[in-house]
């Protein structure tokens, strides 16, 4: 008996490795027989007191959805933005990530699409996709399924980096729009796409409903990063799971509230959609979904301005969605 009569196939685990290798030139450098290096002596000296901000994440079953549909080119701007646009939060540049790959039955096709979309989407936000994992769990995975998750390694002036005591009263929010869903709250969207039976063709807007769900994650690192390097930001919180509220208060502190205005921002038509489709109540829909924004930020009101002028000289949409008030940690919708 072989390896491969037990469901691994080595050589093509290989070919997959020759793959990645081919399209991540910008890599070659960094990879080693068993692990990457890289050199920081010439990435620290710009800093002060420079601190390695760390993060790991997947795309959770929005992958279930990917597959169903075959539609899989962008998977590798989720997975790069839910790690990416966690750093994000102190304004870190992200510097090396890492991917972990783990599928029933390697095949090539599925995941050379997802892997350079990874290779992409790392260039896009600025960082270096160094090595990785494949593996093959036939077995604990079953028909084809697979799963990623991700590893990112960024760096930051420790004294730029925000936290929730810096929050006061009076400071204002601003809401960077998502692309869509993101990465958060597939479970749900799947069981309604069934029950309805909803074709991915149909059409939104122009846009098929297999384009609007499956918009990849915007990547929030390269705007946060010049953000908080010309400005003193206050707080900072990417929105996932949970949604606003639950992702915008870990960025206060216990005598602060956070009100927003839910007019202030433009909602895509898509998660009014799923609301009807699923008789979703609103509250529900806030608490998983991010609601048109992806990316909050705290700043002092007269720091704004100059901000503002910084947002729309670069082309940058944003909303000015809420303010600070004294309270007890809570996140407030009105």
């Amino acid at each position: 008996m072989l390896y491969k009569d037990s469901g691994v196939n080595i050589s093509e685990a290989e070919k997959l490795v020759e793959f990645i290798k081919k399209i991540n030139k910008r890599a070659e450098r960094n990879i080693g027989p068993f692990a990457a290096e890289v050199e920081i002596l010439g990435i620290v000296k710009n800093y002060k007191n420079p601190v390695l901000l760390m993060s790991t994440d997947g795309i959770g079953t929005k992958i279930d959805l990917a597959l169903e549909w075959n539609y899989l080119d962008f998977l590798g701007y989720d997975l790069v933005g839910m790690c990416v646009n966690d750093i994000a939060t102190a304004g870190a540049r992200p510097l090396f990530f890492l991917d972990y790959y783990a599928t029933s039955k390697l095949q090539l096709d599925i995941a050379q699409k997802v892997l350079k979309s990874i290779v992409n989407a790392c260039e896009e936000a600025g960082c270096v996709l160094v090595g990785g994992e494949t593996a093959e769990l036939p077995g604990l995975l079953l028909n084809g399924r697979f799963d990623v998750a991700g590893f990112v390694v960024g760096i930051q002036e420790k004294g730029k980096i925000p936290s929730p005591e810096k929050v006061k009263i009076g400071n204002i929010l601003v809401g960077f729009p998502s692309t869509g869903l993101h990465s958060n709250g597939y479970s749900l969207v799947r069981k309604i796409v069934h029950e309805l039976n909803l074709p991915p063709e149909i059409k939104i807007d122009n846009r098929t409903l297999k384009e609007i769900l499956l918009a990849p994650t915007k990547l929030y690192s390269n705007l946060m990063s010049d953000i908080f390097q010309n400005f003193e930001i206050h707080g900072a919180a990417h929105i996932t799971g949970g949604g606003i509220p639950g992702n915008l208060r870990r960025a206060l502190n216990p005598e602060v509230n956070a009100v927003l205005n839910r007019k202030n921002w433009e909602i895509s038509p898509i998660f009014n959609m799923i609301a009807e489709w699923g008789e979703i109540p609103e509250e529900e829909m806030y608490n998983v979904f991010n609601m048109g924004i992806g990316f909050i930020i705290i700043i002092d009101k007269n720091a704004f301005r100059d901000m503002e002028t910084f947002l729309r000289e670069r082309g940058e949409k944003f909303f000015v969605i809420g303010e600070v008030i004294k309270g007890k940690g809570e996140v407030i919708l009105i």
